[in-house]
């Protein structure tokens, strides 16, 4: 069986961090599995992602249907790309798992979205920005910090997270008193960012950005004393996931997000899942054992999402009906707690924990400090 799986990885690769970390789960759960699911020895087939040309993308999507014959398909960390394997999916009538890209209309009816977003193909292991953002808003506000300045990436993430925390504010009585846009992978002046942010009165700050972006808005965000002068900070997961965290130090300690997972959750699932991937991997900077992040639990969870799904059709994906029903079905405990579908939808039903950066151990880690249970993306 051959499962086709977009995601960038190479060093030139926009967001390969991502990508890289992506494989590394994937090629584990495989690994631990002796090399087969459901009795079927799987090759996974890797393509690398572009996000600066989408011809790209294509080119290489279509080599995963006309060359490798792959049966199924995994991946797209950008939403063009996901968006892009969504279509293929719905087109070649394969089941697709989106493992990263969190645009909400992946998993809803949206109008004017050709040839569909929700499709019966297309199932997501990663949360929606809404499922990151809209608990967050509801949460803060509910913990007296009402008022928020929000700053976002200029993107479909970045706005669909600031969307949703927004909404999610207001539902608690609580409001955005401005915003800010950013333009995505820019190379932004962030110090002259965070002066903007710094110039106006509003102390609690929203902010969506990933990967670089992430690093830079938290680097400047030290820099310029914000947490001495009394500013905090909250976001979506990847604002302050582990290799956030890695590359900005003591200056990440604060940052409060909400995501489905954290290496701190107390249960054998994921206890298992760190151990076992700090003993596959090692740090290329430290030498030192390599824990998990965020990323790598959304690609766990999708190929134990097939794992469990194939069980049931006994490694048959010809009958796609089938596999979409054994897909539907799936319940298990994910290393980030209990995982199943809205069968309406195919978007995760899952936890989402607010963390706080803190230094636990010696190592700058997560720390859960709220859970909100079985949170349901509200599309239809």
């Amino acid at each position: 069986m051959k499962i086709g799986i977009l995601v960038p990885f190479t060093e030139s690769a926009i967001d390969s961090d991502i990508g890289a970390s992506q494989r590394r789960a994937a090629d584990l759960y495989l690994k631990l599995k002796g090399g087969a699911l459901a009795g079927r020895d799987v090759q996974l087939v890797y393509n690398d992602e572009s996000a600066l040309d989408p011809t790209v993308n294509q080119v290489r999507v279509k080599q995963f249907l006309d060359q490798d014959h792959v049966e199924l398909l995994l991946g797209g960390v950008g939403t063009p790309a996901a968006s892009l394997l969504r279509d293929t999916a719905e087109a070649s009538k394969i089941v697709y798992i989106d493992t990263n890209a969190g645009a909400n209309a992946l998993t809803r009816a949206t109008a004017g979205c050709a040839p569909s977003c929700k499709s019966t193909f297309v199932f997501r292991s990663a949360p929606s920005s809404w499922q990151m953002s809209e608990p967050l808003g509801e949460w803060a506000a509910k913990n007296g910090r009402r008022d928020y300045f929000v700053v976002n990436a200029d993107d479909a993430f970045g706005a669909e997270s600031a969307a949703a925390f927004i909404e999610g504010l207001a539902k608690s009585g609580g409001r955005a008193t401005g915003r800010s846009a950013v333009p995505p992978k820019s190379g932004a002046d962030w110090a002259k960012v965070i002066a903007g942010v710094k110039a106006q009165p509003t102390k609690n700050v929203f902010a969506a950005f990933i990967t670089d972006d992430a690093e830079g808005f938290i680097g400047a965000w030290d820099t310029a004393g914000m947490r001495a002068a009394g500013y905090a900070l909250v976001g979506p997961g990847p604002l302050a996931d582990a290799q956030v965290v890695s590359a900005t130090k003591q200056a990440a300690v604060g940052v409060t997000t909400a995501f489905p997972w954290s290496t701190e959750i107390d249960s054998p699932e994921n206890k298992a899942f760190v151990d076992e991937f700090k003993k596959a991997y090692k740090d290329d900077a430290t030498g030192q054992p390599l824990a998990p992040d965020g990323y790598a639990v959304e690609m766990w969870d999708a190929i134990q999402v097939l794992d469990t799904a194939l069980k049931a059709t006994k490694g048959d994906t010809k009958n796609t009906d089938a596999l979409i029903k054994a897909v539907e079905a799936v319940s298990f405990k994910s290393p980030g707690g209990d995982f199943a579908f809205d069968r309406s939808t195919h978007n995760p039903v899952e936890d989402v924990y607010i963390r706080e950066v803190k230094t636990s151990g010696g190592a700058l880690v997560n720390v859960i400090v709220d859970k909100i249970g079985s949170v349901k993306d509200p599309g239809q």
